[in-house]
């Protein structure tokens, strides 16, 4: 394929456009960071040219593991971050004027002077630029592939992981790049909408913190530190990733049924009620009490075999997928998820799409060689965008993966709508990690209906919103709801697959409301494939989703963490749906459905697993806190206690989150929220500055039932008798209960 073939949105008709469809995207970075903001915009159908700097990228030569690649190998890692590109020498590559947008890995001082440095003056057609670094623009350098291990330790995300005296644990992969790159494409689509908007920076650092917002929230609220608690998740245990006959499955066990079905089928129903185990802080203090008791029942079932029971049942356990396991999996392939992309050494599998939504896949899935692609030319395709801040979400989300989506596009300007039930109210409203984290005013309301307002977890991740309190279980809430969906862009949901169509507001419904809505639903396998109508938590992600599989010390077989790292994941690549979504409303005049997975897009930031499983046909190899290729990577003990990270000659103390918070390089990451109930608490900006300012918040997490008088009158047209009468028969308002002491 060359640059004339490519989509024409002038020529092909509406239905069969990409959502992306006309964006222009000039890839001068390199690397994973920028390459994969640039991939995810390409499976998106923006024309994406890469121009790769003399020697070509240093990701084609990037060793995964500890097998070095072979002299005429490109490496897994390129191969996955760069199919679907067009690729241009230098010379060849087509002026600024011709891209919307340039994705590039440098810093300030290194575009000093040049056409694209953000202090010049710029001309009407010059390109946003997007820069993603290892720790921002001002930063001397922008760091290298290799810097994935230091800018780890920095950011306070994993001094909690690995065992108690042991070494901290590394994430598997390059989160912090992937998440950075997800981060910043999620910006190219808010920024266009935000006028006048020339430089949006997105520090990889910014991107992993945010990725553990939850720790941050528990320890900057009660200043302190924790330490890390070991294999098994104290949250629930069962838990963690538990050896079975054939590898190793990670149950969960955080609701009352979860625990009743286990007791069922470990044919030992007498567990259910023994005092021992009845609760999930029982359970936590017997975990190898009563790990010895279950241990042969899951030594005598594979992985499969234990899976099946939650396919039939309400039970939630995943299988620790490997690569291998994922090129043979019946749901990825089902969602098709993964297809082939051509190299020049022979076809691989990959990921062709983040979700499921009109016109993706693009059919483009070429690995094109160094200067292979003709210099694209042409004018660009204008498109009329609202601004951002006119945009308005309605929010229909529990925990983490979905708020997130809210946050962080609310902190860039959207109007976000949060609906929220009495019956039964958000668990986020209880969550703690651990719980001594609260400060002493605030442990004094336990036993009171403000003990549910008091979760800073709850807090950090519902801000930027206003909070409606609406009852969806009788027919006077649908019909609310119906009229609310009459004046909004999007709709977002986070609920399994079953709940919005047996509720009377699938899609159908929806779209004869209002024709050109947008409708996200993001459960953890999506909607559709065989696994769609399972529950799934953050640790069932990190199993099926291959994180686990690549996680741990070098002698484990697999583990999961309890800091939930895939809703992040999910979150940012679900607000890439959103805006997805909204771009290819306005190129095209329609509305759309996505079907998004969290399963999916954790594979898409450990893909080059899967290019190694499909190459290879066996597993990437487990690297433990090592970055590949660098001899002598790792995290060792601190000449003055503590941890710290060594690539090279490079070292970084290993800090905690309230150790990155007192950081003066990272001051910048942190404000301070004043919210009712909870006072002045310190929290994390979203990851990205806009013309070199970083995000503020813009509202507190709304209080329940905080602005739904004003929602239904603005939104849903409704004068004050007819929302006293809403309030009369409580299908809005009420109040959250009050809990036990």
């Amino acid at each position: 394929m060359t640059a004339s073939d490519a989509t024409d949105p002038t020529t092909a008709p509406p239905a069969a456009l990409p959502p992306l469809a006309g964006l222009r995207v000039l890839e001068l970075a390199d690397g994973i960071g920028g390459p994969y903001a640039g991939r995810l915009l390409a499976m998106l159908g923006a024309t994406v040219v890469k121009v790769e700097p003399p020697g070509g990228d240093p990701a084609r030569r990037k060793q995964v593991d500890d097998v070095a690649l072979a002299a005429d190998e490109t490496s897994p890692l390129y191969v996955h971050l760069n199919a679907g590109k067009l690729n241009v020498t230098s010379e060849e590559a087509p002026p600024l004027s011709w891209a919307d947008v340039v994705l590039h890995n440098r810093v300030r001082t290194q575009l000093a002077g040049t056409p694209l440095d953000p202090s010049l003056p710029a001309g009407p057609d010059h390109p946003l630029l997007v820069t993603v670094t290892a720790w921002g623009f001002d930063a001397d350098e922008p760091g290298s592939i290799e810097d994935e291990l230091l800018v780890q330790a920095a950011s306070g995300c994993i001094a909690v992981t690995g065992n108690v005296d042991d070494a901290p644990l590394r994430l598997p992969g390059w989160q912090a790049q992937y998440q950075a790159g997800a981060t910043a494409a999620v910006g190219v689509l808010a920024a266009l909408r935000m006028p006048g908007t020339r430089h949006l920076d997105v520090p990889w650092i910014a991107a992993i913190e945010v990725g553990m917002e939850l720790e941050f929230a528990d320890r900057l609220m009660a200043q302190n530190s924790r330490g890390p608690s070991g294999p098994f998740p104290p949250a629930g245990f069962p838990g963690g990733a538990l050896p079975c006959k054939d590898g190793h499955v990670c149950p969960g066990s955080y609701r009352d049924v979860d625990w009743e079905m286990q007791s069922i089928f470990y044919e030992m129903p007498e567990l259910y009620d023994d005092p021992r185990f009845n609760s999930r802080a029982a359970r936590a203090q017997r975990v190898d009490e009563l790990w010895e008791i279950i241990k042969p029942w899951y030594a005598s079932k594979s992985k499969r075999e234990i899976f099946q029971y939650c396919l039939d049942s309400p039970w939630t356990v995943g299988m620790v997928m490997t690569g291998t396991d994922a090129l043979q999996d019946e749901h990825l392939a089902a969602r098709e998820t993964l297809g082939v992309l051509d190299t020049a050494e022979g076809p691989v599998r990959a990921p062709v799409r983040p979700f499921r939504m009109p016109g993706v896949p693009v059919a483009d899935q070429r690995v094109r060689v160094l200067g292979e692609s003709a210099a694209p030319s042409g004018g660009r395709t204008p498109v009329s965008r609202p601004p951002l801040a006119g945009l308005r979400m309605l929010e229909l989300t529990v925990a983490w993966a979905g708020p997130f989506v809210g946050n962080f596009l609310g902190a860039l300007g959207m109007d976000v709508i949060r609906l929220e039930a009495v019956r039964p109210f958000e668990g986020y409203r209880l969550m703690r990690l651990h719980p001594d984290s609260d400060p002493a005013h605030v442990r004094e309301l336990r036993g009171t209906r403000d003990w549910l307002e008091a979760s800073n977890m709850f807090c950090a991740v519902n801000r930027n919103k206003r909070g409606l309190a609406l009852d969806l279980g009788g027919e006077e809430g649908q019909e609310v709801f119906r009229d609310l969906a009459r004046n909004v862009d999007v709709v977002l949901c986070n609920f399994t697959e079953r709940v919005m169509p047996n509720l009377g507001l699938g899609y159908d419904v929806l779209k004869q409301l209002n024709d050109d809505i947008v409708v996200v639903r993001m459960p953890a396998f999506g909607t559709t494939g065989p696994y769609s109508h399972c529950a799934g938590y953050a640790l069932v992600v990190e199993a099926m989703g291959g994180f686990a599989a690549r996680w741990g010390y070098p002698d484990e077989g697999a583990r999961v963490s309890d800091t939930y790292w895939p809703d992040s994941v999910a979150g940012t690549h679900a607000a890439l749906a959103v805006m997805s979504g909204i771009e290819r409303r306005d190129r095209t005049g329609e509305g759309c459905e996505v079907d998004f997975s969290h399963m999916d897009v954790m594979w898409s930031q450990l893909a080059e697993g899967l290019v190694v499983a499909d190459r290879r046909g066996s597993d990437i190899g487990r690297m433990g806190n090592r970055e590949p290729g660098v001899d002598g990577s790792g995290i060792f003990p601190a000449a003055g206690g503590g941890w710290e990270a060594r690539v090279g000659d490079r070292t970084r103390p290993v800090l905690d989150a309230l150790g990155a918070s007192r950081d003066p390089a990272l001051a910048y990451r942190f404000e301070t929220v004043d919210r009712d109930v909870i006072g002045r608490v310190t929290e994390l900006r979203a990851p990205v500055l806009i013309d070199g300012r970083p995000t503020t918040t813009r509202r507190p997490a709304p209080l329940f039932d905080q602005h739904s008088d004003e929602v239904l009158a603005e939104v849903a047209g409704y004068d004050a008798a007819r929302i006293a009468e809403l309030r009369e028969h409580k299908t809005v308002g009420g109040q959250l209960p009050v809990p036990k002491a």
